[in-house]
């Protein structure tokens, strides 16, 4: 974790806010696997199933961190070709598209990590509530930085009008599967 916090320090332009929000959902993923963890020291029915299915997630959101970073390194190679280079607008035009893809992916994760959420909620311990909260406020934070991210990277972008019907299906159904806290 230090490693990344140092890289997004860094006066460079990724990883940045794509790689972050997988981060947050990997801290989301990390309290529901303690929450699941303690659920299943209580031997709570489901407990054990949400604990594997959490850290296998957790993985995801810390590769997708990686992808995302990748995805924008593709965007400023577009942007440092030559401006009269042939074909350089498509080029820029797919790196967005790349781009709007990665967080579009993270959301992905996040509607996963959502029901997850919602099974952890029927076998946290009482005495753990509050972390299961915060797994609740750190995938919203995911999600919408995620969702963010899609949206700053459509101008421009191949396919804008279908990436931005695909950011708003998946803001929809965050927002109808994360429970509020």
């Amino acid at each position: 974790m230090d490693r990344f916090l140092e890289a997004l320090a860094a006066p460079t332009a990724a990883p940045g806010g794509g790689s972050a929000a997988c981060y947050a959902g990997a801290v989301s993923a990390a309290l529901v696997e303690m929450c699941a963890g303690l659920a299943a020291k209580k031997e709570k029915p489901g407990a054990q199933e949400i604990l594997g299915a959490a850290k296998e997630l957790r993985g995801a959101m810390l590769r997708q961190a990686d992808l995302d970073a990748a995805s924008f390194e593709v965007v400023m190679a577009a942007y440092r070709e030559p401006k009269d280079a042939e074909g350089r607008k498509e080029r820029i035009a797919q790196a967005l598209k790349g781009a709007a893809l990665s967080p579009l992916a993270t959301m992905d994760l996040v509607l996963r990590l959502s029901e997850l959420i919602r099974k952890a909620e029927a076998v946290v311990p009482n005495s753990a509530r509050s972390d299961w909260e915060s797994a609740v406020v750190f995938a919203l934070a995911a999600a919408d930085v995620a969702g963010r991210n899609v949206a700053i990277n459509l101008d421009g972008a191949a396919d804008a009008d279908e990436l931005r019907a695909s950011l708003e299906e998946r803001r929809a159904a965050i927002r109808r599967q994360l429970p509020e806290v």
